[in-house]
């Protein structure tokens, strides 16, 4: 049975998508046995026709809110009428693929699997006020007192596992806004149990306190190793270390005072929730 790679997107990162998730996707992992599949939340006609072209299963969704949440409902609908077996789910805006990943679908295919933040941040005491009911809001504050966030931007499951988190995410979120959806990742990731993969399958730069350097617009490990799958996070461009991100010998060029000050942030974050 097959596998898939399940991503969103509107026209403002289809661009993105189509030249460097897609473009590294394609150049660097063994896709045969992995269908790529892209809920459009609004891409332009030349972005689908470009997606089309490539193979991707395209599925029209209805933005009726933050797509990271309503990606619950399509996900859902979408597993629901087709047999996969493993499923990875990931964002689309800010992530270049640069090794074969194949392989983590073959791996602990009985549970969840996702990437902790590397340090301990207070997110939930940010974002649960008005997100979820008042006994969903508590069990998530206990559920997740004194754990690390797991980051929802690379996650996987089996296709049974994945639907039961995406119906019950449903459920939970009250408004359709940035923010919940990481949170219920975590809580059901910990509620549930899961393996953390290691920050080689998600490597967040503005969070890691792993070293790191770019040679020919690729990113390695201070020890030379490739970078895997890097995630270039930040709700907004400014909180993005990485200038002109994506694949390509004339991509990524840190911004390391940028870097300094967001990483710096992240840990003094941790340590006044302590």
């Amino acid at each position: 049975m097959k596998h898939a790679i399940i991503t969103f997107c509107d026209s403002k990162y289809g661009d993105f998508l189509v030249k460097h998730w897609l473009g590294s996707l394609k150049a660097n992992v063994n896709l045969a046995n992995i269908d790529v599949v892209v809920l459009d939340y609004g891409l332009s006609g030349d972005q689908v026709r470009q997606l089309r072209n490539n193979g991707v299963i395209l599925i029209k969704c209805k933005r009726d809110g933050f797509p990271g949440a309503t990606k619950f409902r399509d996900i859902e609908r979408f597993l629901s009428e087709n047999n996969y077996d493993q499923v990875l789910n990931c964002d689309a805006g800010d992530i270049i693929f640069q090794t074969d990943i194949s392989n983590i679908f073959e791996q602990d295919k009985n549970t969840f699997r996702g990437v902790c933040e590397p340090v301990r941040t207070p997110f939930e005491k940010f974002f649960v006020p008005g997100f979820f009911d008042k006994e969903t809001a508590q069990k998530i504050k206990k559920t997740l007192k004194g754990k690390k966030i797991v980051n929802g931007g690379f996650i996987m499951a089996s296709s049974s596992l994945f639907k039961k988190l995406c119906k019950e995410g449903l459920e939970m979120i009250k408004e359709n806004k940035f923010g919940p959806d990481q949170l219920v990742v975590s809580y059901i990731f910990h509620r549930d149990g899961f393996v953390d993969i290691g920050i080689d399958y998600n490597f967040v730069v503005l969070s890691s306190p792993e070293e790191f350097y770019v040679k020919k617009g690729e990113l390695f490990f201070k020890n030379g190793k490739k970078i895997p799958v890097v995630h270039n996070a930040g709700r907004f461009g400014i909180l993005r270390p990485i200038l002109r991100f994506g694949f390509g010998k004339d991509r990524n060029r840190v911004n390391k005072a940028r870097l300094t000050i967001l990483r710096d942030l992240v840990r003094a974050s941790s340590v006044i929730d302590k």
